[in-house]
């Protein structure tokens, strides 16, 4: 696989053959990032996921292509299985491992992938402890391994449940809702100081659940070591009403140069 240190990268949200061949042809993204929710976004039928992930694969190269295990509720042996028939496809495949709360089965998952040499991406995190607990699981495996953090998701989880006197009421044992869990930006700081701190290489951090613009330069700002994106909010990157005008002004300019021949 490609050797990139990943401290400032971006990857592409999708499974969208035509926009991951558009966007690598460009040069900027680092890798591919998927799930079960945007394959199906992106029109696939069931038939159509391997294949699709192949050619994803071949695309990209060697650079890294993570790709979801399809069932939370799937035993530590079936979910180990899945991730191993992932691997078979690609060399340049990373497991996608959820982070499931209500038992340890993600950890010791994470573990027996980690025995295998097999490089993960524990997704679906929306807190500072959450990130924690994955980046030890992991903090030992093949690079490329990465924790990931859901930005907008991770709003959404304080908006409707940290804040909420009832939940709280309801989980004494997660304590009050804390600085560092305030904003994503803040667990993103927290997370990268966390790392910094105790000398670990692995993982590195994705910053997902993109919904805008704005939440990319926060992100980087805020020390993410990757965001994945969308293609809409990518392309979006580039737009400013000021540049078009500019840009205009400039076209004009040299048209009337030319009328001076």
């Amino acid at each position: 696989m490609k050797k990139i240190d990943y401290n400032r990268s971006i990857f592409l949200d999708s499974s969208s053959v035509k926009e991951i061949e558009k966007w690598n042809a460009t040069g900027i993204i680092d890798g591919v990032t998927t799930n079960q929710s945007i394959m199906l976004k992106d029109g696939l039928t069931l038939k159509q996921v391997i294949p699709t992930i192949k050619k994803i694969c071949k695309i990209m190269n060697d650079k890294p292509v993570s790709i979801e295990l399809t069932d939370s509720t799937a035993s530590i042996e079936q979910m180990v299985s899945e991730a191993k028939k992932y691997r078979q496809i690609a060399r340049n495949i990373i497991v996608k491992v959820p982070m499931i709360p209500s038992d340890i089965k993600c950890l010791n998952v994470i573990k027996k992938l980690g025995d295998l040499k097999i490089p993960v991406n524990v997704t679906a995190m929306m807190n500072f402890e959450q990130l924690v607990i994955a980046s030890l699981a992991i903090r030992n495996h093949p690079t490329p391994s990465f924790v990931s953090l859901f930005w907008a998701r991770s709003i959404e989880d304080q908006e409707k449940y940290r804040t909420s006197n009832e939940f709280q009421k309801n989980h004494p044992i997660l304590g009050q809702l804390t600085d560092v869990n305030s904003h994503p930006a803040k667990i993103t700081e927290g997370l990268i100081n966390f790392l910094k701190s105790g000398g670990y290489d692995i993982p590195k951090l994705i910053v997902g659940s993109i919904r805008n613009v704005s939440q990319i330069g926060q992100a980087f700002a805020a020390g993410a070591n990757i965001v994945t994106i969308q293609p809409a909010v990518l392309q979006a990157m580039l737009y400013s009403q000021r540049t078009i005008e500019t840009n205009a002004d400039f076209d004009a300019s040299w048209q009337a140069l030319k009328k001076q021949l």
